[in-house]
């Protein structure tokens, strides 16, 4: 029985340790020099701006990853093993928007995403700055706005008084796929304003 458990124990052991080297992505949200990890987590900030970090852990592998910001459950309350609706589409939901992120913005949607992401061959990004570091990248997007995209209209994150619900995928082009791509990993977090 003891040796069951133990066998048991290291099995559950692998798997998790596994489970827990895919994770080629880690993003973080830091706000008054404090840092939090959003991969699955709730975090609580002050209605003022903060900045989204990504880990590309994989840099030559991974280079980008899908986000859904929403003030709408839809994506966050899937489940692992559930299919994201659509997913042979993705790339064609993704939000059109301008390199470097110059209007300092979340894109607020129910349905669309976007693509935070790098080129590793030229200087081009989503971000407001890269940096490469003991061979990982780290993207920094800074957010002082919503862009309330069905809307039509920017607030800033002053002005915001709902929870932001972020659904975060990373993909890979796959050609052995049904429908080209496969998913890699995926995560969700939560900001409460206060």
């Amino acid at each position: 029985m003891r040796e069951s458990l133990f066998m048991l124990s290291l099995v559950f052991l692998a798997v998790f340790t596994v489970k827990a080297q895919e994770n080629p992505v880690k993003v973080f949200v830091e706000q008054d020099g404090k840092r939090y990890s959003l991969n699955n987590h709730t975090v609580t900030l002050k209605r003022k701006p903060f900045t989204l970090i990504v880990e590309f852990d994989q840099p030559d592998q991974y280079n980008g990853i899908y986000i859904n910001t929403s003030f709408e459950r839809f994506y966050f309350k899937l489940f692992p093993s559930e299919r994201i609706p659509d997913f042979e589409y993705l790339p064609q939901k993704v939000l059109s928007e301008y390199k470097f992120n110059p209007n300092r913005e979340l894109k607020i949607h129910p349905e669309y995403f976007q693509y935070l992401g790098f080129n590793p061959n030229r200087n081009w990004f989503k971000f407001n700055k890269i940096e490469r570091k003991n061979g990982k990248v780290i993207g920094y997007r800074i957010v002082e706005n919503l862009d309330l995209v069905k809307q039509g209209r920017r607030i800033p994150i002053a002005q915001n008084k709902k929870e932001l619900y972020l659904f975060f995928t990373v993909v890979k082009k796959d050609p052995r796929a049904l429908d080209g791509l496969r998913e890699i990993y995926r995560f969700k977090g939560k900001i409460k304003f206060r």
